[in-house]
């Protein structure tokens, strides 16, 4: 009987104290923050994550080697079409060497009391760089040889065309400070005509499918200086294609101001998140 109360008291002694860490346990996961009682504030500026997510086809985490770009630019005066190829052989989620071919071919006009000035103009370029990454932000840096001809035409007739050829860099930086904010901030010179253009973005995740937010640009050279303010649609995938949208006002230094658009489009297919090709 003795041997028999005392196995009891152990008993019950043991069930008290299990029932007292439950209850600290219960207590413990009450004074939490459930995930359901985050505001969108709070989650638009959580950066506690201290790297891009790995493969977000928003911001450019896959393993692709190889990408094809394209696009037409638009404005009230001008109207443009340009293409290119981007060769990575590390892989887009790695550090490491970049090549870029890029072509492109535009028409500008201008119209005073003495007539119809139009310019055909082509450019050509082939730059090697470097890719850095750095937590959230990924940095591109090339350089390297720059073609530019133009064609020169009064109300309709050919008038003369100009060769030109010099040294272009470039700087492509793409920041996330948090998981639903990004910042793009790109800026391109040549030594042709001292012309050099830059842009800046920032968008929202919005619906886990694209960026939509602000952007600025600003472009000159030796003979005019361009602004651009709207807005822009960057990372809106579809298959094995991405495309970008942007519209706003854009004005030069010759007293035009108008409407300007862009659209884009990239080839950049599915991988597999382990598979490196």
């Amino acid at each position: 009987m003795r041997g028999a109360g005392l196995a009891l008291a152990l008993t019950m002694a043991g069930t008290a104290s299990a029932q007292e860490e439950i209850d600290e346990l219960d207590l413990e996961f009450n004074i939490l923050p459930s995930a359901r009682s985050k505001s969108f504030w709070s989650q638009l500026t959580d950066n506690r994550a201290t790297r891009k997510r790995p493969f977000d086809y928003l911001s450019g985490g896959m393993p692709d080697k190889l990408v094809y770009f394209g696009g037409i630019d638009a404005s009230k005066w001008s109207f443009g079409a340009f293409a290119g190829v981007q060769w990575m052989p590390s892989g887009f989620d790695r550090e490491g060497f970049i090549l870029r071919l890029f072509v492109s071919e535009s028409l500008e006009r201008y119209t005073d009391r003495f007539g119809r000035y139009d310019t055909q103009i082509g450019r050509a370029f082939v730059l090697p760089g470097y890719m850095i990454r750095a937590g959230r932000l990924e940095a591109q840096f090339l350089v390297g040889p720059d073609a530019e001809v133009d064609f020169f035409f009064q109300n309709g007739r050919p008038d003369r065309w100009r060769p030109r050829f010099g040294l272009r860099g470039i700087a492509d930086l793409w920041w996330e400070p948090t998981s639903e904010l990004m910042v793009q901030y790109a800026l391109s010179g040549t030594t042709i005509d001292s012309g050099y253009t830059t842009r800046i973005a920032a968008g929202w995740r919005l619906f886990d499918s694209f960026w939509i937010g602000p952007e600025a640009a600003l472009s000159s050279d030796y003979f005019s200086r361009q602004t651009r303010l709207g807005v822009h649609l960057t990372g809106l995938r579809t298959d094995e294609y991405e495309w970008t949208f942007a519209a706003g006002r854009v004005s030069d230094d010759f007293g035009r101001d108008g409407l300007y658009g862009r659209f884009g489009i990239m080839l950049r297919p599915k991988r597999a998140p382990f598979f490196d090709n």
